[in-house]
């Protein structure tokens, strides 16, 4: 038991939880956030990305997801993501012009944007992506083609932990 709690411990300090670079989401395991709170952030997380790439988003869907794998004091129920799914309407022609205008917003915030020729991109949580950013928060969007018209964003957290 003191072994899996210094693990635990050292995972939660210093490893950044459940958030590993391929898992997206960086950042420290944030306790005590409630799943409404998550929702929201997510979803304008979503619409900043919209706005920034301006277009609109479609077929919104945010979603409680489990956390497998952590090794924490904290009972599985308590451990959680949410993860966004959006379909943006942007056509094969206007694609590069609408990634150009988001990573440059992400490169004026100081963020490196990665693009799918980036092993990092292929991440377990969206699949490949086209375009991906690990946000300071802890949040992650990734960007790929779904159709010929339509560009799939999802956008999740960090693993989270809920009490009460």
């Amino acid at each position: 038991m003191i072994r899996r709690t210094v693990l635990a411990a050292a995972l939660l300090a210093g490893a950044g939880g459940c958030s590993t670079p391929d898992a997206g989401g960086g950042g420290d395991f944030t306790p005590d956030l409630a799943p409404a709170t998550a929702q929201r952030q997510v979803r304008e997380h979503a619409d900043r990305v919209a706005a920034t790439a301006e277009i609109s988003l479609d077929a919104p869907e945010e979603k409680r997801l489990t956390c497998p794998g952590m090794i924490s004091d904290f009972p599985d129920d308590e451990l959680y993501r949410i993860q966004g799914t959006y379909h943006l309407p942007i056509t094969v022609v206007e694609e590069k012009a609408a990634y150009a205008l988001l990573t440059d917003h992400w490169k004026q915030a100081g963020l490196t944007p990665r693009t799918g020729d980036d092993p990092w991109v292929k991440g377990p949580w969206a699949g490949p992506a086209d375009l991906k950013i690990d946000l300071l928060d802890g949040h992650t969007v990734a960007l790929s083609r779904s159709t010929d018209t339509t560009v799939q964003m999802i956008v999740w957290t960090q693993c989270l932990h809920e009490t009460g």
